[in-house]
């Protein structure tokens, strides 16, 4: 037997052992690999594209307008959305806020902050000097003020912390009598959320970076998804919080306009009404949790299962738009096959995708390839577009959509293929909600990155409260700085009136608009000149503890005969 009858023989073989497999398991594919940005490179994106094998090219199909149709069975969406364990409605802005700030995840941050002002002032030798040893236990209603006064720095902007307290022209009464500067300093020093002693220390294989913030971000999870069932359409995408802190969370990404460096969050938010649904810290590449999934799958497989686990939404029909990061045909198919849609753009060295789709194509044309339920289309919108844009999508089929937009000035009505639209529809629900979140927010520079974090979703979670008190609210609501103030506000005058009645003022003084005649109490130890017995020819000044509770000024009780207002 010659070598060319041994090539035959093994030429026969083989087909019938295709022909076999495709009769026994017909969706059956070679193992495959998603390939995360770091890895798509210019050498991988070569390498890729002579991998594809004729098997996998000629699972696609050119399809038409015309002759394409809607792969079926398709997942239904049948589920409620919008908000649910409401307040009444038309409910005031406070009753929002406290949906989120419960009573108890209040008490745990006063638990916290407590503990580790114990364990510090015990282990560590304070100087009789100190501003620490000063410190008193806080309370649930100090906390929430603490929230309060964070919430109007993201307002009231202010280049130190120290000028929010300046006695100049430009004081701002209000921070002053919420807390004294000390005060705040201290509870913001203390402010803790989770028992340091029960973490692992940073040279311990089992420690974590994000073991900090945790607490938070499990709460603020559990809290979204109670409140709110989302509509069809997901975005999912990357948010980034400032920081240039030293520590292991740090990324770099240089795309965000924002920010450049800071903690990366991958983050799931309704794409209609950008109400964030789910949310969790990428740890970096050296972190192991699911490193073997992610080695099999790709970080973007991983990310995308991981946020729709943590709200439930497999099997109910829902849309996820994504960019090219996470897209995939791998990605789509296990997504379908679990009752979910996914759009969004895909890079051209990715597996599976036929080399027709990758034709330069001339202006303003497109190409659609189907195979089952994914569908691929190639666009090129303008001349100046160097290459065409390919998009996938399980959700659409091959049709042009009429969208609105905006050229110079004018409003004009254009036609694009169905995907196109619904990806650009859809896609910036992440991005509008950071847009929203940084609006007011305090971005002031912390030694300690996961404060940073930590008062980053305390805004996320107002800015939740704002969205269902807009959906839950007939006729014109707030704006988004209305709903804000209107929160501090209630929160102001529930804490004045603590502190009133813990400085031992009598109840009827703060029942009334009219002063009572007689004295009160200083706070923290604060001294005024007495206005009766201080001499005003340069003699010696006597300072009083109390104040007159009619003018404010500084008067003994001995005084009080004498004084006239």
């Amino acid at each position: 037997m010659d070598d060319a009858e041994i090539v035959r023989m093994v030429d026969q073989l083989n087909l019938a052992h295709s022909d076999e497999e495709e009769i026994v398991a017909p969706r059956s594919r070679h193992p495959r690999k998603i390939y995360s940005d770091s890895e798509a490179s210019d050498d991988s994106e070569s390498e890729l594209e002579g991998n594809d094998t004729e098997e996998e090219l000629r699972d696609f199909r050119e399809v038409t307008v015309a002759n394409d149709s809607e792969y079926n069975p398709r997942p239904q969406f049948m589920e409620i959305a919008g908000p649910k364990h409401m307040p009444a409605r038309n409910s005031m802005p406070r009753a929002y806020f406290d949906l989120f700030f419960t009573e108890e995840f209040l008490s745990l941050l006063r638990n916290e902050t407590n503990r580790y002002a114990r364990q510090f002032l015990n282990r560590i030798n304070v100087p009789s000097g100190s501003r620490t040893t000063e410190w008193k236990a806080t309370t649930v209603s100090e906390v929430r003020a603490f929230i309060a006064v964070l919430l109007e720095m993201g307002i009231t902007r202010r280049p130190t912390l120290f000028s929010y307290w300046s006695t100049n022209h430009r004081q701002i009464p209000w921070f002053g009598q919420m807390f004294s500067r000390n005060r705040f300093q201290l509870v913001c020093r203390f402010f803790h959320v989770v028992d340091n002693e029960k973490l692992p220390a940073r040279d311990n294989p089992e420690y974590d970076p994000t073991a900090k913030f945790q607490p938070v971000v499990i709460h603020a999870n559990n809290k979204f998804k109670f409140h709110y069932s989302p509509n069809q359409h997901l975005s999912i995408d990357e948010s980034l919080v400032g920081s240039k802190c030293r520590t292991s969370l740090i990324q770099y990404l240089p795309n965000k306009k924002h920010h450049r460096w800071g903690i990366k969050f991958w983050m799931l938010t309704d794409a209609v009404t950008h109400y964030c649904l789910s949310f969790f810290c990428y740890r970096g590449a050296r972190d192991q949790t699911d490193k073997e999934e992610i080695k099999k799958n790709g970080l973007g497989h991983v990310v995308i299962h991981k946020l729709l686990n943590m709200g439930n939404y497999f099997m109910k029909g829902y849309h996820v738009v994504a960019d090219n990061f996470f897209t995939s045909i791998p990605l789509a198919r296990a997504l379908f096959e679990k009752g979910t849609y996914l759009t969004g753009t895909i890079r051209s060295n990715r597996k599976y995708i036929p080399s027709f789709m990758k034709t330069k194509l001339q202006e303003g044309a497109s190409k659609y390839a189907r195979n089952n339920e994914v569908l691929l289309l190639a666009y090129r919108e303008k001349k100046s577009q160097k290459k065409n844009v390919l998009l996938m999508s399980t959700f659409e089929k091959a049709q042009n959509k009429t969208t609105t937009i905006r050229k110079r000035n004018a409003q004009i009505q254009v036609e694009k293929p169905a995907i196109v639209a619904e990806y650009n529809k859809h896609m910036g629900g992440v991005d509008t909600s950071d847009m929203m979140l940084y609006s007011y927010l305090d971005e002031r520079r912390a030694i300690k990155y996961w404060k940073k974090v930590v008062f980053s979703i305390f805004s996320r979670m107002v800015l939740n409260a704002y969205i269902l008190y807009r959906h839950n609210t007939d006729g014109k609501t707030k704006t988004r700085l209305e709903f804000i103030t209107d929160v501090i506000q209630s929160i102001t005058t529930e804490w004045l009136a603590l502190k009133r009645i813990a400085h031992d003022t009598p109840l009827a003084e703060t029942s009334t608009n009219v002063p009572r005649i007689g004295v009160r109490k200083l706070p923290e130890k604060l001294e005024r000149v007495c206005v009766v017995c201080s001499r005003k020819d340069g003699g010696p000044k006597r300072k009083s503890r109390t104040v007159c509770n009619k003018c404010n000024k500084g008067l003994h009780g001995v005084c009080i005969s004498s004084h006239e207002c």
